[in-house]
C-alpha cells in the first residue's frame, strides 16, 4: 500500500460522518495544489469554496463547487470539485451533474 492509500484509508476510519470524509480530502486536494510543482506554476492562490465566497463577499453555500483555484498569468478562476469514493468506485454523470448545473 502506498502511504497515498495509507492516507486516504486514515480518513475513511477518522471520519464520523460523510461530510467530515470530504472536507479531510478537500483539504488534503488544497494542499496538494498549492504545493504539488506543476499546480503551484500554474496556481496563484488555491482555497476552499467557503473561503473563496467569503473573500468574495458572496454566499458560501454548497453549490457543486469545493474549491477555487486562480491561475498565475491569466488571473482566472478555476472551479474544482473533489469526489473521495470507495476505491472500487466508478464516478458517474449524476454524480458531478450539480457541478455543471
Amino acid at each position: 500500500m502506498t502511504a497515498f492509500h495509507s492516507l486516504l484509508n486514515t480518513y475513511r476510519q477518522a471520519a464520523q460522518t460523510e461530510r467530515e470524509k470530504g472536507t479531510y480530502f478537500e483539504e488534503l486536494i488544497c494542499t496538494y495544489l498549492r504545493n504539488e510543482a506543476s499546480y503551484k506554476d500554474l496556481y496563484s492562490d488555491v482555497w476552499t469554496y467557503a473561503q473563496w465566497a467569503k473573500l468574495q463577499g458572496k454566499d458560501a453555500k454548497d453549490a457543486g463547487i469545493d474549491l477555487v483555484a486562480k491561475t498565475q498569468d491569466t488571473n482566472e478562476y478555476h472551479a474544482i470539485q473533489c469526489k473521495f469514493y470507495a476505491e472500487d468506485y466508478t464516478v458517474r454523470k449524476s454524480d458531478i451533474d450539480s457541478f455543471f448545473t
